[in-house]
């Protein structure tokens, strides 16, 4: 019997542990370097991070190691989800970061990693595992590819396959499903496959379109539903994943985490997982009330307007992240008490 919400996701097992904390929006984004030796041309990676080597922890740039366990403070993270680009290109930066994770946040501290298995080896496998890595996601493009999955699995941690629902590849989809069972691997995960603007004109190219209006193609829920439904009874773990729950639910709540533990006191978060401030201009001092954010001008909370007899504001509806991104703002005339 099938779990969950077809709007949302599916699933016939457990999930993974890795899903559950990003469910809760618990897990640190770590994007370690946008270089890869693959061009899959559904790749949604976007122009300004594909191909080049930066790095970042959730939205914000990391120019070091600190800057990720800064980061993982500030939404209290119980994990990190590491990915790219192949994120075993940066193999040495990748162990050290594991290590300083396991050593800042303690053994429980699930970190999962992404990768298409065209740089593993034994040797990576090894420190993977001796730093303390939890659990492997493959995304194996080509057919040997999959021999890096037949080495994942004599190690110590979870090891897993993620992969799009390409619209008509439902054979290929249950053949590497009950091959994954065969050799061991504890979950499938099927996305929907989705359009961005890196990758729309080669899906486009090949007849794929977007489901009434969204990121989701046409036709990728209806491949994982039959294939979950065909294959739901198999002892092998398979979720499928919509685009709407990636870009929606699981990053809203993980801005939700963000607003709990680390917005200002000025800042009233959203059951969105936006925050809500009030700009307003004064000659007074409102330091007991919000931050000056320049000569004259004051975030305070929207809730204190009344209370200081402010006849008119700014309200701002903006992202908790670093990037501060406005969603909106607007003039608001009040009443003074």
């Amino acid at each position: 019997m099938l779990k969950g919400n077809p709007e949302i996701g599916l699933y016939n097992l457990d999930l993974p542990k890795g899903c559950e904390l990003c469910r809760m929006g618990g897990k640190l984004v770590v994007f370690i370097t946008g270089e890869c030796g693959d061009n899959c041309y559904y790749c949604p990676v976007s122009e300004q991070r594909f191909g080049k080597d930066k790095a970042f922890a959730n939205e914000a740039p990391a120019e070091n190691l600190v800057d990720f366990i800064y980061e993982a403070y500030r939404m209290r993270a119980l994990g990190a989800g590491i990915t790219g680009g192949d994120p075993l290109i940066r193999i040495d930066k990748v162990v050290s970061l594991i290590k300083k994770f396991k050593d800042e946040f303690g053994q429980e501290f699930h970190i999962h990693l992404y990768t298409s298995g065209r740089y593993v080896t034994k040797d990576v496998l090894s420190e993977l595992e001796r730093a303390g890595l939890d659990e492997i996601r493959f995304h194996p493009l080509k057919r040997e590819y999959l021999r890096a999955i037949e080495k994942a699995v004599q190690f110590n941690f979870d090891v897993g396959i993620e992969v799009p629902a390409i619209p008509g590849q439902e054979q290929e989809l249950e053949k590497l499903i009950l091959w994954s069972k065969a050799i061991g691997v504890k979950f499938v995960n099927m996305n929907e496959l989705e359009l961005t603007e890196r990758n729309y004109a080669p899906l486009n190219a090949r007849g794929f379109k977007s489901a009434h209006g969204l990121a989701g193609v046409n036709g990728s829920f209806e491949t994982a539903y039959a294939t979950l439904r065909k294959l739901h009874e198999e002892k092998i773990a398979l979720h499928y994943c919509s685009s709407v729950y990636k870009d929606l639910v699981e990053t809203r709540t993980r801005f939700l985490r963000i607003i709990k533990y680390s917005s200002k006191a000025y800042e009233e978060g959203t059951g969105e997982g936006t925050v809500l401030r009030a700009v307003v201009k004064s000659s007074q001092d409102l330091s007991d009330y919000g931050e000056e954010i320049e000569k004259g001008v004051w975030s305070i909370s929207p809730s204190l307007i009344t209370h200081l007899g402010v006849n008119e504001y700014v309200l701002v509806e903006e992202y908790p992240d670093w990037r501060k991104l406005k969603i909106g703002e607007k003039l608001v005339y009040s009443k003074p008490q």
